[in-house]
């Protein structure tokens, strides 16, 4: 059993160094949500359905890659986001909204909106000192409730079982290149919680049992 262990730590070290190493030659692919990108707004007054919007941006915009997001709750704007959005492709997509929907929308009056590179360390380190804190908590409290079956023991686990997993999460998504998105910070987050949690009750049985261990003797 502990060999197994060994082999299954190993295993988890060599992932995590060839994470780092592929993350420092290369980083992290991105979604479009992190790349410097251009969007224009749409609106009218009647609602907008995605798939039409998509279909006229596939047609002006060729093989540049896009994306159309809804802005408004009531379904009535969209914006459309590509690395690249000329004048005279926004006029094409108005004047072809225009058509599909009646309105009577202006190219220039629809602005071409630049974004900058968004840093992904930005998007993570908002993350940081929230998930430092409530470890911080958590560890206290483990070690106060489970002491009894060593606060060593249960201090180790309950800093390094976390950080290990989401070294090895980040690892993976760069090793296999998926694209970095804030739905790979959400399952960090989540991933995180079921740690907090699947330790919990880890601990909570370990005291358990040696409870009932000392009440047989």
């Amino acid at each position: 059993m502990k060999n197994k262990n060994i082999i299954i730590y190993i295993i988890i070290c060599l992932i995590i160094i060839a994470g780092i190493a592929v993350w420092e030659t290369k980083g992290f692919r991105t979604e479009m949500q992190f790349t410097p990108r251009k969007e224009i707004e749409l609106t009218n007054y009647t609602g907008i359905e995605v798939s039409d919007i998509e279909s006229i941006a596939s047609e002006v915009l060729g093989n540049t890659r896009f994306m159309v997001q809804r802005v408004e709750t009531f379904g009535n704007a969209v914006v459309i986001v590509a690395k690249d959005i000329t004048e005279e492709q926004r006029d094409s997509i108005v004047t072809k909204f225009n058509e599909k929907y009646g309105t009577k929308l202006e190219g220039k009056n629809i602005e071409i909106v630049s974004i900058p590179f968004t840093r992904i360390k930005d998007v993570i380190k908002k993350y940081i000192a929230p998930a430092i804190i409530s470890l911080a908590l958590v560890l206290i409290y483990f070690v106060v409730r489970f002491k009894i079956i060593g606060w060593k023991k249960v201090a180790i686990k309950t800093i390094l079982t976390p950080v290990v997993a989401e070294l090895l999460l980040f690892s993976i998504i760069s090793i296999t290149r998926l694209p970095f998105s804030r739905l790979a910070v959400s399952i960090g987050a989540g991933l995180y919680i079921s740690i907090i949690i699947a330790l919990t009750v880890i601990f909570e049985n370990q005291r358990n049992k040696f409870i009932k261990e000392l009440e047989s003797n």
